[in-house]
């Protein structure tokens, strides 16, 4: 029964005095309201933005410049000011519904004006500005939507101008380090945070491509986003960030095993000073915020962030290393009964052991064989270890 059926049946218990109605107000209590956040309508609100930019697009050349002026304007103020008072009065979704619409307007609106008065952007600029409105937004309402929406328009204002103009526009990279960072260090929520380190990832990875600098730097950057954890992470609280970390230097782990055996780019790759100092101070501080941690097993993630571009057979030490993980974790899982960690060793090997496998048997074998061989090697995996996992959780283990 939820708290609708109460409130409606309890009214009735007291009118048949069947309870009072302080009993009455005891049990609706029992039934928290539910803050339902139903998604069709921030789908809808994205539909319509849509619309009115493909709508607008489609008939812009035959329109007076007054005309076009006032849609933008007009549309957005309006769903703006209707989003404000329906989210004060009635209904916060359908308020914030609106005021998407009007968001997405207004970047709309900044894309067409620069259209019609032949205004050319050579950087991501109109994307900060929009930036700056959804953050400013945010402010407002403090509502996850309009986070996530303003983290995504810094995302692919980043992309856009990595892909476009071929380089990292840091006034967007400030905004959300400063603005969005002090969002997540302040709410220290967990759906925040999750968007934050998706955010964060793909920033780096364009910061690297657009910058001139070689790869390994994303290994200085997913540890300082690891160091970033301790900062935005409650006790007790999921660790995002340092999951995000750890699964994007497994990404740079497993694109090493491919490209420093074959692209002689990768061998030649001449290392800076300034890398191997900012790296060994963020590595020993890692290392010593490991030692202090209650849990002493998480010293195994620190081997991933190893460097080893330097040497000549860097391909074999990443699969070294990515094996070295998963067996660590494995081992760690079984002998303390952790079915987490189990899981986490379980995958990092199984996916290491399909790398190494494509690494040295795609060369030379029949590709039917290949595949034929390489699935029942990992069903074979997959069962012994699940079985293992199985026997762990039966002892009581943590899940």
């Amino acid at each position: 029964m939820n708290r609708a059926q109460v409130v409606k049946e309890s009214q009735k218990w007291v009118e048949e005095q069947i309870i009072s109605e302080h009993q009455r107000e005891q049990l609706i209590e029992r039934y928290p309201k539910r803050q339902n956040k139903p998604l069709l309508f921030t789908f809808a609100a994205i539909f319509i933005g849509l619309g009115f930019l493909t709508f607008i697009a489609s008939n812009w050349s035959f329109m007076p410049d007054l005309v076009k002026m006032a849609i933008i304007l007009v549309s957005m103020l309006g769903f703006y000011a209707a989003g404000e008072q329906v989210y004060r009065k009635q209904s916060q979704r359908l308020g914030l519904s609106f005021i998407l619409i009007a968001l997405l307007i207004f970047g709309s609106g900044i894309f067409l004006t620069g259209q019609m008065y032949h205004f050319t952007s050579y950087s991501a600029f109109p994307f900060l500005i929009w930036s700056l409105a959804g953050y400013g937004i945010y402010l407002v309402f403090r509502d996850h939507i309009l986070f996530i929406t303003t983290v995504i328009l810094l995302t692919i204002g980043q992309i856009y101008s990595g892909v476009v103009f071929q380089e990292y526009h840091f006034w967007l990279g400030l905004l959300f380090i400063l603005g969005i960072g002090w969002v997540v260090y302040s709410k220290k929520d967990l759906w925040l945070t999750l968007v934050f380190g998706i955010s964060y990832s793909i920033q780096s990875l364009v910061f690297v491509l657009n910058e001139n600098l070689q790869y390994y730097w994303l290994i200085v950057l997913f540890l300082i986003l690891y160091l970033l954890d301790d900062l935005l992470a409650d006790r007790g609280q999921i660790r995002v960030l340092k999951t995000m970390a750890v699964v994007s230097v497994l990404i740079v782990n497993g694109f090493q095993v491919i490209l420093l055996g074959v692209d002689e780019l990768f061998l030649e790759a001449e290392s800076t000073f300034a890398f191997f100092i900012i790296w060994a101070v963020l590595f020993v501080l890692t290392v010593i915020r490991s030692a202090l941690s209650s849990t002493n097993h998480y010293w195994i993630d620190l081997i991933l962030f190893v460097p080893v571009f330097k040497f000549g057979f860097g391909d074999a030490l990443s699969l070294l290393i990515l094996f070295a993980y998963s067996l660590l974790w494995l081992v760690s899982g079984y002998q303390t009964e952790t079915v987490r960690w189990v899981n986490k060793g379980t995958a990092a090997f199984i996916l290491t052991t399909f790398l190494a496998y494509f690494q040295l048997a795609w060369d030379f074998m029949n590709r039917s064989l290949f595949f034929f061989i390489g699935g029942i090697l990992l069903f074979m995996m997959s069962f012994f270890l699940e079985r293992k996992r199985r026997q762990i959780h039966k002892g009581g283990g943590e899940s």
